[in-house]
């Protein structure tokens, strides 16, 4: 019987692996899902006022072979806690249309800043509750009852300071990689979205003209005299090795202003 018992287990094994090989040799590899996603960009302000409404927008790419629908596809946030307590008086956000495969959604909301403190803000999307696809990336956002205190030596109508950035300094040929970019606004006028944006500059820089693949990076809200927003996006890097530079400022009407984000020199190989 244990015999038996143990061809009967071999065989299932065989069967597995061929099974595998099978599916591998079709082209149903790791990234051949049903439901996936990309993350492409958001903007989130960085500062907020406690019980004060902020705008959001979010863009993903549908890289499944579903077809995601309203009421059954959403984007939630990552922290259980903060999902199931809606921190940001809400949890996830229904698309706002059908995404067929290769398309695009962006989505634009609204949250409410909660009570004193340093928080992370991050987002995946999701089928009913099961999570799937590559997450945003991470936002700290702090909370805090009083406006901090912007000394501006040159108070100008268009102006900006840059804070911080992440971005890495070495890269592979063709792949896609995350950027955070921080700024303030230390100019007199408000950051009106569709008017101003973040560009990658190429200042300084001629062998990066053209060299980046960036999405679109849209504000998502005001971003009044002040106020932080934080930029996550990607960028996919040049398909031809060699040394570049990456550098984003502020643009309204095809114009840049304000002070540029720190230039990064990065290996491409």
């Amino acid at each position: 019987m244990k015999k038996i018992k143990s061809i009967a287990i071999a065989l299932t094994l065989s069967v597995l692996i061929v099974g595998s090989l099978t599916a591998q040799s079709k082209g149903v590899g790791i990234t051949d899902y049903y439901d996936n996603a990309a993350y492409l960009s958001q903007s989130t302000p960085g500062f907020m006022l406690p019980g004060q409404s902020y705008g959001v927008s979010v863009t993903m790419k549908n890289t499944g072979r579903s077809v995601w629908k309203q009421g059954t596809y959403s984007l939630k946030l990552i922290n259980p806690s903060e999902l199931v307590y809606k921190t940001w008086s809400i949890g996830s956000v229904d698309v706002n249309s059908t995404v067929s495969p290769g398309s695009e959604v962006v989505f634009n909301f609204t949250i409410v800043a909660p009570v004193d403190g340093s928080y992370n803000i991050q987002w995946q999307m999701a089928s009913g509750n099961a999570f799937f696809g590559e997450p945003t990336m991470n936002v700290p956002v702090r909370v805090s009852g009083t406006e901090p205190v912007i000394e501006v030596p040159n108070f100008i109508e268009n102006n900006a300071f840059f804070v911080t950035q992440k971005v890495t300094s070495e890269m592979e040929t063709g792949l896609t990689y995350d950027v955070n970019v921080t700024m303030r606004n230390t100019g007199s006028t408000t950051w009106k979205p569709g008017e101003y944006k973040l560009k990658v500059s190429t200042k300084g820089a001629d062998n990066t003209y053209n060299a980046w693949e960036v999405a679109n990076v849209e504000l998502s809200d005001d971003v009044y005299s002040g106020s932080e927003v934080n930029f996550s996006f990607k960028v996919t890097a040049p398909k031809k090795s060699g040394v570049y530079n990456l550098q984003c400022q502020l643009v309204k009407d095809g114009t840049f202003f304000g002070q540029p984000s720190t230039n990064v020199v990065i290996n491409v190989d």
